[in-house]
């Protein structure tokens, strides 16, 4: 996957929804699709689903005449699921397959991010109840080098 600057948002956002929709596997079988979302649908959903977005960028050049730049853009990735049970299996399997799909890992030497962090993943509880909606938010982080 190539990075252009003028677009780098778009183009790391995207490499992660397709990744994601590539990788981890729904449990109701729909199709991934609908599954991996770049923000909250605004139809009614069926759960599970993930919702992939940036939450902030920071830019430094990599030198006082340099014209490159080490990009680090801040990832949020919400899971709302059934239950507990299924939340955690979709939590962990984003976060085992994201740590391994960046550049040089195997079999994505594609990808042109680099530098995971996992900052948190955070359980969030919507109601209390039968028949609630389980969800957990997940803050990542992945660094780019641009050009000008």
């Amino acid at each position: 996957m190539a990075i252009a600057t003028a677009t780098f948002i778009s183009d790391i956002i995207l490499f992660i929804r397709d990744f994601l929709r590539t990788n981890i596997t729904d449990p109701t079988g729909k199709s991934s699709e609908n599954f991996v979302f770049t923000a909250y649908p605004k139809v009614n959903v069926s759960y599970p689903i993930i919702t992939v977005r940036h939450t902030g960028i920071k830019t430094e050049k990599l030198g006082m005449q340099s014209e490159i730049h080490d990009t680090t853009l801040d990832i949020e990735i919400r899971v709302w699921a059934r239950n507990a049970k299924e939340l955690d299996r979709i939590v962990q399997e984003i976060i085992v397959d994201l740590k391994n799909a960046e550049f040089g890992a195997s079999g994505t030497s594609e990808s042109e991010i680099f530098g995971f962090v996992l900052e948190s993943a955070v359980p969030v509880v919507l109601a209390e109840g039968d028949n609630m909606i389980h969800s957990s938010v997940l803050t990542f982080k992945y660094r780019a080098i641009l050009d000008n």
